[in-house]
């Protein structure tokens, strides 16, 4: 399994497929597995390398400091692989640290997918990230894991994917699985999520850039999403009819709009 040594952090990365780059930048506590439903999509005609944040996954346990920090670790990735420029793709907290890269690495970022993410700091998340210290704190790592899957589908998809629930679950705990993370690396994130605030940065975007947005997300909500649009020059906005676990509750539909994305990037040049 490669890793890329940065000096102060080994970051854990894998690449897919062939063509223009892709660097997809997973969310909050998760591990570049949980791309696993997008790398057919993206790896159908682009290289798409995906990563794990530091402290998650097989990268290096440090917690993280802030988005910025993460940012950073992104860009170094990308100078480790030789990779000048990129689209980037971030989801939910992944979305924020790729609101920086662009942000501080114009030059190295060619176009922006930001599904699920939000630009500033959100009051009612805010209070979500206190509940969730509280329940890994309180009463540990796998009643978190159990209530978050609460926040992320919607009722109906307990009912009609419950095999697929049932399978995220089995494979945070499976024999060979990377450690989930530690308490202090759950709460340096919610801490970073908290500072994150660049939505009056954003105008200065000037690359092709689509949103995503999930009508009944309750992690990240809707109107979060719908700031962005708003603020970054001709963004492409899309709303999902379900919540924050779009990505696999309406794969088929944000596969292929990803997809369409990138062929219009690539057509254009």
């Amino acid at each position: 399994m490669p890793h890329a040594n940065l000096g102060d952090v080994e970051i854990h990365y894998k690449t897919y497929g062939s063509g223009p780059p892709v660097l997809g930048i997973m969310g909050f506590a998760l591990d570049l597995r949980y791309w696993a439903a997008q790398v057919p999509a993206i790896a159908a005609g682009n290289t798409f390398i995906a990563f794990d944040n530091r402290g998650v996954g097989r990268s290096s346990r440090h917690p993280a400091t802030s988005i910025d920090q993460m940012s950073d670790d992104a860009v170094r990735l990308l100078d480790h692989l030789e990779i000048e420029k990129t689209i980037v793709c971030g989801a939910s907290m992944g979305g924020a640290i790729a609101q920086r890269v662009v942000l501080d690495h114009p030059d190295r970022v060619s176009g922006l997918i930001l599904a699920i993410t939000f630009a500033r700091p959100i009051e009612y998340m805010r209070r979500l990230g206190e509940m969730a210290r509280r329940v890994v704190n309180e009463i540990g790592i796998e009643a978190f894991v159990e209530a978050s899957l609460l926040w992320m589908f919607s009722p109906r998809f307990f009912e009609m994917g419950a095999d697929a629930i049932d399978q995220i679950v089995a494979s945070m705990w499976a024999p060979g699985a990377p450690e989930t993370p530690s308490p202090e690396v759950v709460g340096a994130q919610l801490d970073a999520i908290e500072k994150h605030d660049v939505l009056a940065e954003l105008a200065s975007v000037s690359i092709p850039t689509l949103v995503i947005a999930g009508q009944r997300d309750v992690m990240v909500p809707a109107f979060a999403s719908e700031e962005i649009a708003a603020a970054i020059p001709g963004a492409e906005f899309e709303m999902f009819e379900t919540g924050h676990g779009l990505m696999i509750e309406e794969m088929d539909r944000f596969n292929a709009r990803i997809r369409a994305f990138l062929d219009s990037l690539a057509a254009s040049g």
